[in-house]
């Protein structure tokens, strides 16, 4: 039986070697790319009315999956999704002002920008 149990610790860490090995490598592969997009959000900082930026700093901090800017999805919010008032989602479409959501304080965006962006 303790025998069975070493054998099975033994392949574990045999597989745990691999997928840290393997999760190095993607590390590295990525840390070019991270430092390009890291290097355009200073750039960015720079162009944004600091009052925001912090606004927008300190909503991005204060939830686990760490986003501020969520679009309006089959009429709800994308991050706590509550329902979103028509007359709200119109604003939001029309891009005057900055619209927060009433129940989790994130920025909200209409679909199509938020598609946009993503491309």
């Amino acid at each position: 039986m303790l025998d069975k149990a070493k054998k099975n610790i033994a392949a574990k860490d045999g597989v745990l070697a691999s997928k840290k090995e393997e999760l190095e490598k993607i590390i590295t592969a990525n840390e070019k790319e991270e430092k390009k997009y890291r290097k355009q959000a200073e750039e960015a900082k720079q162009q944004v009315d600091p009052r925001l930026l912090a606004s927008y700093e300190k909503i991005r901090s204060n939830y686990r999956n760490g986003l501020a800017v969520v679009p309006v999805e089959r009429d709800a919010c994308g991050g706590c999704f509550n329902a979103i008032p028509p007359q709200k989602q119109s604003e939001i479409r029309q891009h005057k002002k900055i619209m927060i959501c009433e129940n989790c304080g994130r920025i909200l965006v209409d679909e199509e920008l938020s598609a946009k962006v993503e491309i």
